[in-house]
């Protein structure tokens, strides 16, 4: 039988002493306190993003004629709206920073819009857009084609154009928006009674 002892001599067996009662170690508190400190960063940062993301989330979401009919219980809040641009979009400037004024429509109802900031990339009048801002009392920069011109006009900052799948060609008409359906049967039946005269 082997000699315990051969070939293990100098090296200790003994167990290493364990934390004393003063806190001082092998170090191992400190090398917990890393991880933790990363988990409470982690749990912060989490909780931000969904305090960001759960804020947008409530913001409430109206069609123009919504928007305009509850404007004196939505006075300063910010909420978004959805609408077609009316043609006659103006570039102007507003607190020194560039922004777009246009009309707004659905449901025959207008609402004038100051978008503040650079509009999205495909708005151009006809085609629906959803705009995050507020109510905002006082007139619109003037030079608006046909602008509800009722005091008030939404001052945005948000802008997301809504894409559909047709095809509307440089020559296409806008189906007027505003306007009365008497309005546009008479409109629709002078031009047919002036072209038929004229042909």
């Amino acid at each position: 039988m082997p000699d315990p002892g051969d070939g293990v001599a100098g090296v200790d067996l003994t167990p290493a002493p364990t934390r004393s009662a003063d806190g001082s170690g092998s170090g191992t508190g400190r090398r917990r306190l890393g991880p933790i400190l990363l988990v409470v960063v982690l749990v912060v940062a989490l909780a931000a993003v969904l305090f960001r993301t759960l804020g947008d989330a409530a913001l409430f979401f109206y069609e123009v004629d919504r928007a305009v009919e509850l404007r004196p219980e939505l006075d300063e809040a910010r909420f978004r709206v959805v609408g077609t641009p009316q043609p006659g979009l103006l570039e102007v400037e507003v607190d020194g920073e560039a922004a777009v004024a246009f009309t707004l429509c659905a449901a025959d109802v207008l609402a004038d819009v100051v978008h503040v900031g650079d509009p999205a990339e495909l708005f151009q009048p006809g085609v629906p857009v959803v705009l995050q801002g507020s109510w905002f009392r006082g007139p619109v920069p003037a030079g608006l084609v046909n602008p509800a011109d009722d005091g008030w006009h939404l001052r945005t900052d948000h802008m997301v154009v809504k894409h559909d799948n047709d095809y509307r060609g440089d020559g296409a008409e806008l189906t007027p928006c505003g306007v009365q359906a008497s309005e546009r049967s008479s409109e629709g039946s002078t031009e047919g009674a002036a072209t038929a005269v004229g042909g």
